[in-house]
């Protein structure tokens, strides 16, 4: 999805900036939310939290955030081989 994007108006002294629309399930935003209170103020690409599955990101984020997911899922999915007093039996 491209950035959205508003322009900024000097009569209100309104500034606005461009960013991503980030649709996903509450856990998945808890962890993205919680990447982000990890950063220094600076760094905080939250612009808004829109609701319980939107946020507002900032565009240069959404690859670090999307690796970092990916990283998160493969490290919190498991398979039933992993899985611990399950009959493995596959005859």
């Amino acid at each position: 999805m491209p950035p959205k994007s508003t322009k900024s108006n000097q009569s209100t002294g309104v500034t606005s900036s461009s960013g991503y629309l980030l649709t996903c399930d509450p856990p998945m935003k808890q962890f993205i939310m919680h990447l982000n209170d990890k950063k220094s103020a600076d760094k905080k690409f939250i612009l808004e939290d829109l609701d319980a599955t939107h946020l507002l990101i900032k565009g240069d984020v959404r690859d670090e955030i999307t690796r970092k997911v990916h990283e998160w899922m493969d490290e919190n999915v498991f398979s039933t081989i992993e899985r611990v007093g399950e009959n493995l039996d596959t005859s």
